[in-house]
């Protein structure tokens, strides 16, 4: 039915009235416009209308960045759909409530048989980004991981590693047995996956009580094939360590990888106020089809090709006293990296300090450090501040922490209360999980602030406490809580 011009109906109102009325609406409420009639649902889906408004509202999205100078006035359902999701998903982010939940079951610490499976690696009791030096809540070190939309974690329901990929929710099985290993960190790096595990019996017995178990790692090239799905290729396997570790609670080692380099760092094998430390560093670039597990003796390694796995790079104790970055009786290293050149290996340590001639604050403030030292020959080290803020160490998940910003739009409480958090520097969209900055000495709640260019919203969180971990995106946010269950919260559907 047509109506007159003299209609009331604002959808019939001049251009230019019109669009004074939309610059008072917010997205959603155009969405809510459309249920008043079907002139106001054709009106208000007009893309023609809706693709600037759009641009207006969220210019830095993908989605507006994909569109161009191009209107598609003509693509009605397309340009509605672009609008309607986009809206969607920054409303449920500005109220901090997502679209879905969606919980997967992670394997138990012990397997069908009783045998444990599962062992992270243990974190320290003392570090020195804390002011006391004692470590005031400790999360145990997560065994899934994330980059680039693909998530990787041990699935109850297989009883094998799954790789997920969160844009399409298509999962893909990890060529990894788990049956008969006791895996100790799952990383997901430089398009490359390395898994580190350890043998369940003792190689060798130190004394009547102690015994030392092999420790290896096996790595998979991740790659995109031409289905939309992503194959999982193994790679090469490595001893990472000459004498082994001990399954302990006292026993530590913390390691990172490029695509082409794996650096090692163990820690305290030894007595705790004067550790036997070391750095090794493999290069892991090129396949082989060596597997030292499968060789105690290593009687096979003669025939093996020379492309596998080897040790390039050696740094005892007294090199890392030369170098200043030997940790000791307590510990402040919080980040190992190789550069992008594979030049050299950098160790960044935080330390919390007093501000000198200034009353004693409670917390102090961070000064973060980063070490580089020369990956071959002999070349000098380079001690530089750290650009940005660490978290204080709160477990083994905080080695990989993302540095928090100096200007506190995405940190929004002092750096000693946050746990974890996430940046998305395009859009100036931040997660970050912190406990309250005045309260969380003597109650430990866990707070989640979702920031956006346009918002900001805090509320309590207990789906994200179990590891003290983030991961994710503007359309998902990915974390573990207390019952062993991988949560993911979808902003987008």
């Amino acid at each position: 039915m047509t109506r007159t011009k003299e209609s009331p109906d604002v959808a019939f109102l001049p251009r230019e009235l019109f669009w004074m009325i939309l610059g008072y609406l917010e997205p959603n409420e155009i969405v809510r416009c459309r249920r008043v009639s079907r002139t106001w649902n054709e009106a208000f889906s007009n893309p023609a209308i809706l693709l600037p408004l759009l641009k207006k509202h969220f210019p830095w999205t993908k989605e507006v960045k994909s569109l161009g100078s191009e209107t598609l006035s003509e693509e009605q359902d397309h340009g509605r759909r672009l609008f309607d999701e986009v809206a969607s998903r920054y409303n449920h982010l500005e109220r901090g409530k997502p679209r879905s939940i969606r919980k997967y079951r992670l394997c138990d610490d012990f397997g069908s048989a009783g045998d444990r499976e599962w062992y992270q690696v243990q974190p320290w009791e003392a570090h020195a980004s804390h002011m006391r030096r004692f470590v005031d809540r400790q999360f145990s070190e997560a065994l899934w991981t994330f980059e680039n939309g693909l998530l990787v974690y041990p699935s109850a329901d297989h009883q094998f590693l799954v790789l997920m990929d969160l844009e399409t929710d298509r999962q893909f099985m990890v060529p990894f047995i788990i049956h008969g290993k006791v895996v100790r960190r799952v990383r997901l790096q430089k398009s490359l996956l390395v898994v580190e595990w350890a043998e369940p019996k003792a190689f060798h017995w130190l004394n009547d009580s102690d015994g030392v178990h092999r420790h290896f790692a096996s790595s998979f090239d991740v790659t995109r094939n031409g289905n939309q799905g992503w194959n999982i290729v193994p790679r090469n396997e490595w001893k990472i360590m000459f004498l082994g570790h001990p399954l302990s609670e006292r026993d530590r080692f913390f390691s990172s990888h490029s695509n082409t380099h794996y650096p090692n760092r163990s820690l305290y094998t030894a007595d705790e106020d004067a550790p036997i430390e070391s750095l090794f560093v493999w290069d892991i670039s090129k396949t082989s089809s060596y597997r030292p597990s499968l060789d105690p003796t290593g009687r096979l390694r003669d025939d093996s090709p020379d492309d596998s796995p080897s040790i390039v790079a050696r740094f005892g104790f007294r090199d890392l006293e030369f170098f200043d970055i030997r940790q000791r009786g307590c510990p402040s290293i919080q980040r190992l990296e190789i550069t992008d050149d594979s030049q050299a290996i950098e160790v960044t340590e935080n330390v919390c300090i007093r501000p000198e001639d200034q009353p004693p604050e409670p917390f102090g403030f961070p000064q973060p450090i980063t070490t580089s030292i020369p990956l071959i020959g002999n070349g000098p080290h380079w001690r530089r501040d750290f650009e940005g803020i660490l978290p204080p160490y709160r477990g083994n998940c905080s080695m990989q922490a993302e540095s928090m910003r100096h200007d506190g739009f995405i940190m929004a409480d002092p750096w000693f209360g946050v746990i974890a958090q996430v940046t998305v520097l395009e859009p100036d969209l931040g997660f970050c999980l912190h406990f309250d900055p005045w309260t969380w000495i003597q109650d430990q709640i866990v707070y989640l602030t979702i920031q956006t260019p346009r918002s900001s919203v805090t509320c309590d969180n207990w789906d994200f406490v179990g590891r003290g971990r983030l991961a994710g995106s503007e359309k998902y946010l990915v974390g573990e809580n207390c019952n062993r269950e991988l949560v993911i919260y979808r902003f987008d559907r």
